[in-house]
């Protein structure tokens, strides 16, 4: 970004704003290329420059680097507008990530890949092939906690067992073994 002094200009910024919309639409609403984020866009935060470059500098070229984190996101897409009034930049690169808990297995139970919305996100599971809950035990489903940073939280809460006839394979399979009419075994995962 230029510093405004050494340009001699009238209406120049040394920030920008960004704005964001999350949406179940393919197309945000207001989203002509000419005019400002509109409602429902909601500013996210206005950037200024650790580095400004001089007309006439050292010609040291340096990125301004900013992380911005936007909580408590609900719907299935987001939308970034970036509206510059009169700064002289250049956006290099714009990136955009998420933290996810990988797919999980543990206490015979299996956990699916889960986006924390919060700042633990609760998610629901299934006993692993061959596992039940069992009988007389009450019948919730396996639950687990996701941090925000993507790492699964502590413990599952499970009451998944292996069937009967089917051991387990450390805590996350259930192996046994069925005879067929003539006799064979045929080992079963």
């Amino acid at each position: 970004m230029m510093e405004c002094s050494s340009l001699n200009q009238r209406h120049c910024k040394e920030t920008f704003t960004l704005f964001s919309f999350e949406s179940d639409q393919a197309t945000p609403p207001g989203s002509a290329l000419d005019s400002a984020p509109s409602e429902p866009f909601v500013k996210v935060a206005t950037v200024a420059a650790d580095f400004l470059l001089r007309r006439g500098g050292d010609g040291v070229r340096r990125s301004n680097t900013r992380l911005l984190r936007l909580d408590g996101l609900t719907r299935a897409g987001l939308y970034l507008a970036i509206q510059s009034q009169g700064a002289c930049m250049a956006l290099l690169s714009l990136k955009v990530s998420y933290r996810k808990c990988p797919p999980l297995r543990a206490a015979f139970a299996a956990f699916p890949e889960t986006v924390p919305h919060s700042l633990v996100q609760q998610a629901q599971g299934v006993c692993v092939e061959n596992a039940i809950t069992p009988p007389g035990e009450h019948t919730t489903l396996p639950s687990m906690l996701c941090g925000q940073d993507g790492q699964w939280v502590g413990q599952p809460s499970s009451s998944c067992a292996c069937r009967p006839g089917y051991e387990p394979t450390g805590d996350t399979r259930c192996r046994g073994e069925t005879r067929t009419g003539s006799g064979l075994r045929l080992d079963q995962d």
